[in-house]
Formats: structure tokens, C-alpha cells, sequence
């Protein structure tokens, strides 16, 4: 398997993206495809002399390139209704196996791959499945693909034996829970298959969690007091207290990010660089993000400056408000090459005021960083390095220390060679209703010349080394809402209700992805992105697309009010259990959602089953 790939599907006339993701968890507004220029783009250009930056990229452009080009691809996925493993010997650890897979009949989709092969990465084995009539296949064309490999028989034992053993200890029937577009659509009970399993007879491999073993507060969304005060790795900028060069402190992950021993940015510089893109109006894709001026008088100012005036970042006003696990996000951010490992994210809220009065506001500074792991043997281990601080007492020194070791290995410097600046960041993204009206997401990028110059500001034109303006994912500008959306939702719909589209830079010849997104009414009914059915007729595809906006996530498709996780630390009701909304343009049908299930039931699947079970992917997850 290729490192900067995750796993794919390769088909006899398709080459396709395929993310180790269950596609009933696919879950998360979208991101945005490759933007490929065709040929690389110039070299960015020169750092302005307050920032001394270099070329971080050398000569990995054009490998990244291709990488882009890849995954770009067709949009088309194979729907996967089952899939058995037939022992041909006595079980082990690599027993002789044929496989069948089960493409869905009613899937519509599925009739390209009809009569074709499609080759699976299985760590260092490649399978492959054919419908054509060869190689141990019986019948041409009917959907059901066969190949034949090895199969880790031992493992799949002590899966059932571990299935077994949760039930023993559960009062009730254990089940798995099964999402699509975020909205559980049903649970699915789970029993652990018996220990024999004799040559010749088929052995179901299914996609399943068991939620109820993951602990969403210590394993997932970690906001615990005891972490996020710890003084040995955080700093309190209100208090004075703590550590301030300590792992989960603002002033060490962007002087990380910045690597000055590579880029010759300086961490101060880094961030000065960053926080002066509120003061000028910036031009992304033609839309204009104007400034927001009073970050001057309120974060600018005050925040502590060294003798020479420059930023103390030692000092800087950011307060950690939570640590978060997005495993799920696996193989999405294509942007810069997959995260194989999804992502791994710091949200931070400004304060201001001093002693007593010093407390967060709503600026939130979220840190999305890829994390990418050579394989799936790498890819279980560090899911179950999650799972294992279920068992740990949250907030305690061995817990603490082993959240740390999680997050070095995506937020320290050097890990991602291949990326600018050589950092495993993503993407910064900003919620802000304290510097001015309406409430506003922004996102930001470290430059990289592969990707489309226009996703950038143009108005002033990005700097290597540094964060610069980008557009957001999935989120066209609202001037389209009467014009371009219609057109692209209606073009494009079966592609959006399989999740297997991304909104252009350009649409009919026009701009349509935004600078910024913006959040004026949380609560309207309709829906910001909505039309009713004489203009959208596909409401499934209204829905699905607003929701995978960052100002419908954040906003009226779940009347949400713009925060998943707030200033001070509390959790939006989308992400607080089982939610139920009635469609909020047209009043049905009422869907549930529970994402945090959804996350927990994944996070159990990848770190405790076979890779296999990666072949129910359909839909490339996104990342809000």
C-alpha cells in the first residue's frame, strides 16, 4: 500500500478513492475535492520581509501532485451488500480463503462495475475480485465478485470471543448502530459467531461497533477539567498557571506548526502573520472577506508583547477548551494527501480581561491536524490507543501521559515530510461572533502550490511558511443562494445523496465556494440553503447538501447556534445524545441523528476488526 494513500478500490476501468471508513458512519460536513491545476501552480510568492520564509515543499510538489490527481478520481463507489470469507484449510493466522463480495442489486451505481474486477489493499495483500467468469469466479456479471487470498482466522476468533464477553456483562442485547448522512437509520443486533469454523463454510465479515465500550468524555470529545487545566501541559492565560510550553499550549503547537528550523518562519512572526488577515479585506475565489478591525484593540493590544515588541507567545491568550478524536474523518482531506488516521483537532477559545475578570469569549481557534499511519496493522493500534483511555481515570497522571503520547504523534514538528512546513496540519479554522457581526467561519491553509491558487487569498497573495486565507469546505457564497445553488444541487443530486460530490471553486462559469461562512439566523426556518420543491425537487439532496455546509452544520439545517463546542466548553444537543429533527425546510420526514454514537461505534470497529470490513464504504467522510 502506498503511505500517501489509504486503501483503495481499483476497478477494471475506475480508479476510486477507498477510505477505511464504514459507510454507515460516514459522518461530518463536507471537504472539499483536489483542486489540481492540471499543471503545478508558480512558486508562491516571497515571504514579506516580516516573514522569513522558505520553499518548504523542495522537490515533493510533483509527487504530491499526482497524489491530488488520484485522488480526485471517479466519484463512483461500489455498494457493498455482503461479504464472506471461506476458509479452503484448517484456520491460522494466514489461512488459504476465497472471498465473495456482494455488490447491491437495487444500488444503481453498481451497474458500472458490473462484469468487472476490483482490487483491495488488505495490508501488504492485494485482493482481487473479479465478476468476469475467471479466476474461481462462476458467473460473469451477476455482481457477486470473487477472489482469493489469505485470512487472519485467529484474529477474527478473538474478536467473537470479545463480542462474547461484552455480552456476558451486558444486561441487554448488544447492538451496532448504522448511520447515513449522520441520521441513524437503525441498530442492528450483534452476537458473536461460534469459535469453529469448518473448511468450506462461508464466514460473514460485517462492519460493527459496540459503542457502549468506547467512553465518548475520555476517548473522544475530551474536555475534562483535570486535562484541560493540566499544569504540566497547558497554560491559563486568566491564572498564570501552567506550563507555557507545554504540549497542549497554544504557544507550542504554532511554534510547531511554524518549524522554524525548516521554514526560517519565527513561531511570533507565524502568528502575527495570521491574526493580520482580520485587518485587511481579503479576495478568495472573487469573494471578499472584509476585515474585522477591532481585533486590534481586542486581542491584538493586549495580548503580552517582548521587549521588542513582538508577540509573547509564552503569554498568549488562548485557553484550551478541549481535545477531540475525529478517527472517523479517515481518508478524508485529500487536500494534501489523506489523513489515513483522520484527524486529530485542538480547540482553543480566546479570553480577555485580566485576574477575575478574565474569562473565554467566542473565538474559537480550532488546530486540525492529519494523522497518517502506514497501513492498517498502524491505523488499529493507534484506534486502540484511543479506546484504551476508556479504561483509564480521566484526568489522572497515566492518563494524561497517554493522551500526550496520542497527540505527538500528529501535533509535534517533521511528522508530515510531504506537506508545508512539514506539519500534519490540515487546516486552523476560526468560529467568531466576538470580533463582529454575523457570526463567521474562516479557514486557513498552509500554502501549497498544488492546489488551485484561487482556493487561497489572491488580494493579498499567499506566503510560503505561513497560514494563509482559504475557502471553506463545501459552502458556496451566500450571493448564490438565489442562482448558482439551485443549479448545482439540481445538477448534481444523485451524487450529493451518495456523498460523493464537492461544491467547485466555479460553477456555470461563475465563482460559487466561499471565503467565509456566515451564520446570521441559527434557528431559520427554512434553511438558509433551502428552496422549496418547485426549484430543488430532490429533498433528500436540499437536505443532505445544507447539511454538509459549514453554516448549515453550524447553523439552521440543525438549528444548531454556530458551535458544536462552545467557548466554555459545552457540547451543542448534536453532539450531547440522540437528536431528533423534523426537516427544517419542509417539516418531514424527522430524522435522528446521534453523532457521538456514530463516532463510538467506529472508533470500536477500527481499533478491534478485520480491514475488511472497510469494503462497506461508499461515501467519503468529511470534516466538520
Amino acid at each position: 500500500m502506498k503511505p500517501e494513500l489509504s486503501l483503495l478500490w481499483k476497478h477494471s476501468r475506475k480508479r476510486l478513492p477507498f477510505a477505511l471508513l464504514a459507510s454507515s458512519l460516514a459522518v461530518g460536513c463536507g471537504q472539499p475535492a483536489p483542486e489540481t491545476t492540471g499543471a503545478l501552480a508558480p512558486s508562491a510568492p516571497q515571504a514579506e520581509s516580516s516573514a522569513r520564509a522558505v520553499d518548504p515543499s523542495s522537490g515533493l510538489e510533483a509527487a504530491l501532485g499526482s497524489t491530488l490527481e488520484v485522488l480526485e478520481g471517479d466519484a463512483a463507489r461500489p455498494v457493498v451488500e455482503s461479504l464472506v470469507a471461506i476458509p479452503q484449510a484448517a484456520v491460522s493466522k494466514s489461512t488459504a480463503t476465497v472471498f465473495q463480495l456482494k455488490l447491491d442489486p437495487k444500488r444503481a451505481e453498481n451497474e458500472a462495475f458490473r462484469g468487472g474486477t476490483l482490487t483491495m489493499a488488505d495490508g501488504a495483500q492485494q485482493l482481487t475480485f473479479r465478476d468476469n467468469g475467471q479466476g474461481g469466479d462462476a458467473v460473469a456479471g451477476d455482481l457477486l465478485f470473487t477472489a482469493s487470498g489469505t485470512f487472519d482466522f485467529v484474529a477474527f476468533q478473538a474478536e467473537q470471543q470479545r463480542i462474547a464477553q461484552a455480552q456476558s456483562q451486558s444486561p441487554t442485547q448488544l447492538t451496532t448502530a448504522v448511520f447515513e448522512h449522520r441520521q441513524l437509520v437503525r441498530t442492528v443486533p450483534v452476537t458473536a459467531l461460534g469459535p469453529q469454523f469448518p473448511v468450506g463454510q462461508p464466514v460473514p465479515i460485517q462492519p460493527m461497533g459496540l459503542a457502549s465500550l468506547v467512553d465518548p468524555a475520555r476517548s473522544l470529545i475530551i474536555r475534562a477539567p483535570a486535562v484541560v487545566n493540566d499544569v504540566t501541559r497547558t497554560y491559563d492565560p486568566c491564572t498564570g498557571v501552567g506550563n507555557p510550553n507545554g504540549k497542549w499550549t497554544f504557544n507550542y503547537l504554532m511554534t510547531e506548526m511554524a518549524n522554524p528550523p525548516y521554514t526560517g518562519v519565527a513561531p511570533a512572526t507565524f502568528v502575527r502573520e495570521w491574526l493580520r488577515q482580520w485587518e485587511q479585506p481579503r479576495t478568495l475565489n472573487g469573494f471578499v472577506n472584509p476585515p474585522r478591525a477591532s481585533i486590534a484593540a481586542n486581542l491584538i493590544a493586549p495580548w503580552p508583547k517582548l521587549a521588542s515588541g513582538e508577540l509573547n507567545l509564552a503569554k498568549s491568550p488562548f485557553k484550551l477548551i478541549a481535545i477531540v478524536n475525529r478517527l472517523d474523518l479517515a481518508g478524508s482531506n485529500p487536500a494534501y494527501g489523506s489523513g489515513s488516521a483522520g484527524e486529530g483537532r485542538f480547540i482553543f477559545a480566546a479570553t480577555t480581561g485580566s485576574g477575575s475578570s478574565c474569562y473565554t469569549v467566542p473565538f474559537l481557534v480550532i488546530l486540525e491536524y492529519g494523522v497518517d499511519k502506514n497501513g492498517c496493522a498502524d491505523i488499529k493500534t493507534y484506534a486502540q490507543q484511543w479506546q484504551a483511555l476508556s479504561g483509564l481515570t480521566l484526568g489522572s497522571a497515566s492518563y494524561n501521559a497517554a493522551l500526550e503520547a496520542l497527540t505527538e504523534q500528529f501535533a509535534r514538528r517533521d511528522l508530515s515530510p510531504r506537506k508545508p512546513n512539514r506539519s500534519s496540519i490540515n487546516q486552523v479554522r476560526t468560529n467568531d461572533d466576538w470580533l463582529g457581526n454575523p457570526w463567521e467561519l474562516r479557514e486557513f491553509r498552509l500554502w501549497n502550490s498544488a492546489i488551485n491558487p484561487n482556493s487561497f487569498s489572491t488580494t493579498p497573495p499567499p506566503v510560503l511558511g505561513l497560514l494563509n486565507s482559504h475557502t471553506v469546505a463545501q459552502t458556496p457564497d451566500r450571493t448564490t443562494q438565489g442562482t448558482l445553488f439551485p443549479s448545482f444541487v439540481n445538477a448534481s443530486a444523485s451524487a450529493i445523496i451518495t456523498g460523493a460530490y464537492s461544491v467547485p471553486l466555479q460553477w456555470s462559469g461563475s465563482p460559487i465556494r466561499a471565503g467565509r461562512a456566515i451564520v446570521t439566523n441559527p434557528t431559520a426556518t427554512p434553511p438558509f440553503w433551502s428552496k422549496p420543491a418547485s426549484v430543488i425537487p430532490n429533498r433528500q439532496a436540499r437536505h443532505v447538501f445544507s447539511l454538509n455546509t459549514c453554516d448549515g452544520c453550524h447553523g439552521d439545517e440543525l438549528g444548531t447556534n454556530f458551535t458544536h463546542v462552545s467557548w466554555t466548553g459545552a457540547l451543542s444537543p448534536f453532539l450531547s445524545g440522540a437528536l431528533t429533527v423534523p426537516d427544517r425546510a419542509d417539516g418531514t420526514p424527522v430524522r435522528t441523528f446521534n453523532e457521538v454514537l456514530a463516532r463510538q461505534t467506529f472508533l470500536d470497529q477500527v481499533a478491534n476488526q478485520s480491514c475488511l470490513t472497510a469494503a462497506f464504504v461508499t461515501a467519503p467522510p468529511g470534516v466538520h
